[in-house]
C-alpha cells in the first residue's frame, strides 16, 4: 500500500515506509460501561474478533477500546450516557504495550462529577496532552452518516485527520471557529454596522484561506491512495472519487461574504466561509449518497477508514489500531476475501473485528497462521 511521508511545510509525498512502532491493547477491563456490569480480556497483539448475536455489546467493547485511545466514546453524545443504567460510575482500565514497556491507563467517570484520566497512575489534567498517544481507526456502520449527514461531518472527518499532522492547521480552525462565533453574535444585534462585519470577514477571509490550503493539499495526496482502495475492493467495477467544494474555489471570497451579507442579517448566523466547505463523495460521477447500493456505500467508506489508516501510519510511522465493526455485513463475498486478506497482511498492527458468525470468522481466520483470539459475548 503506498503511504505518506511528512516533509518541510506540510508538504506530502508518496514514500514507502518498511519499519512501524507497533502499539497495542494487551488488556482491557471493563466496569459498569453500557450494557456491561463487568467484563475483562486479554488481547492479541494482532487480530481480535467478537462474535456474538446482535444487541449483545460487542459495538460497546470496541467503543471502550476507543474510548481509552480517545478519552471519549465514538458513538455516545455525552459522557454521562456511556454510565450503565441504574448504577453511579463507570470505570475502563486498560494496558497498552509495546516491546517489553507497558504503560496502564483508567477512566472513570462518576454521575454529576468530572472524568478521570490517569496515566501510569499519574492524573491527567489537559486531554491535549494524551489525545495522540494511542493512534486508532474504526470503520463502523455508523459511519453512513458520513454520507447520509450534512457537510459537518465530512468536514470533521477532514479536520481530524489534518490536525493529527498540523499543529498550526488546528489553531488556524480553532481560530476562525471563534471568528465565526463572534460574527455570528453580532449579526444577532439589532444594529450590526458593515464596518463590524467588514473587520470580521477580514479574520475569516485570512483564516479560512489556509484552511482551504491545507485541506485541498491534503486531499490531493489522499485522493489517490483513497481510489487504489476502493478499487482493489471492488475489482475496479466503479471510479470513486472526493471533491472538495469551497468558497475559496471561487474568484473572490470576499465578494461571496459580501454578497450574503443580506442572508446572514435575516438568519443570525454566517451562511457561508470555510465552516461551511463540503467534500464531495461520488461513483462514476454520480452522489454515492443518491446512486450507490448499500455494498457500494460500505465498501466506499472502508476505503475512506482503510486510506486515513495508510495516512496516519506514513507520518506518525506508528500503527493505529483499527477497529472493524460489522465490517462483512452487505458486502459481497469478493469484497469481503479482499478485506480478509488485507486485514492478514503485514499492513496493519492490532485489528478488533465484531461479527455475528462465529463460523465465517473461525473459517477465515484459520485459513492463515496469523496470531488470532476470538471471544464469544452473550
Amino acid at each position: 500500500m503506498i503511504l505518506f511521508v511528512k516533509l518541510e511545510k506540510n508538504v506530502y509525498l508518496p514514500h514507502k515506509i518498511t519499519t512501524f512502532v507497533i502499539m497495542y491493547l494487551s488488556k482491557l477491563h471493563i466496569v459498569n460501561f453500557k450494557n456491561f456490569q463487568g467484563w475483562e480480556a486479554d488481547f492479541s497483539p494482532k487480530i481480535n474478533s467478537l462474535v456474538g448475536a446482535n444487541g449483545v455489546g460487542k459495538t460497546n467493547i470496541l467503543d471502550a477500546v476507543y474510548y481509552l485511545c480517545f478519552t471519549k466514546s465514538y458513538f455516545a453524545a455525552t459522557d454521562v450516557q456511556n454510565i450503565r443504567f441504574g448504577e453511579p460510575f463507570m470505570m475502563l482500565e486498560g494496558v497498552f504495550s509495546h516491546e517489553n514497556t507497558n504503560t496502564s491507563v483508567l477512566m472513570s467517570l462518576q454521575r454529576g462529577a468530572k472524568k478521570t484520566v490517569k496515566r501510569s497512575g499519574k492524573v491527567i489534567e489537559r486531554m491535549s496532552d494524551y489525545i495522540g498517544s494511542y493512534p486508532l481507526v474504526v470503520v463502523s456502520p455508523s459511519d453512513r452518516d458520513l454520507i447520509a449527514e450534512g457537510s459537518a461531518l465530512r468536514r470533521k472527518f477532514m479536520d481530524g485527520v489534518i490536525s493529527q499532522t498540523s499543529a498550526s492547521y488546528l489553531d488556524a480552525l480553532l481560530s476562525h471557529a471563534r471568528v465565526v462565533e463572534m460574527r455570528n453574535a453580532l449579526l444577532k444585534t439589532p444594529n450590526a454596522s458593515s464596518l463590524q462585519l467588514d473587520i470580521y470577514d477580514s479574520q475569516m477571509l485570512d483564516l479560512g484561506a489556509k484552511i482551504w490550503e491545507n485541506r485541498k493539499l491534503f486531499l490531493e495526496k489522499f485522493t489517490p491512495v483513497f481510489q487504489k482502495i476502493y478499487a482493489d475492493i471492488s475489482g475496479g467495477a466503479e471510479m470513486a472519487d472526493l471533491t472538495y467544494n469551497s468558497i475559496f474555489n471561487s474568484d473572490s471570497p470576499e465578494e461571496e461574504l459580501i454578497s450574503a451579507r443580506t442572508k446572514d442579517l435575516m438568519l443570525g448566523f454566517s451562511t457561508t466561509g470555510a465552516h461551511k466547505d463540503d467534500l464531495r463523495f461520488t461513483l462514476g460521477g454520480y452522489p454515492v449518497k443518491r446512486y450507490g447500493s448499500q455494498g457500494q456505500q460500505k465498501t466506499f467508506l472502508t476505503a475512506l477508514k482503510l486510506a486515513q489508516f495508510s495516512f496516519m501510519t506514513s507520518l506518525s510511522g506508528q500503527k493505529p489500531i483499527l477497529l472493524l465493526d460489522d465490517i462483512f455485513d452487505k458486502l459481497d463475498s469478493s469484497r469481503v476475501e479482499y478485506i480478509i486478506h488485507l486485514v492478514h497482511s503485514d499492513t496493519f498492527g492490532q485489528v478488533f473485528i465484531s461479527d455475528t458468525q462465529a463460523e465465517r470468522i473461525s473459517a477465515v481466520m484459520n485459513s492463515s497462521p496469523i496470531e488470532h483470539k476470538m471471544f464469544t459475548i452473550e
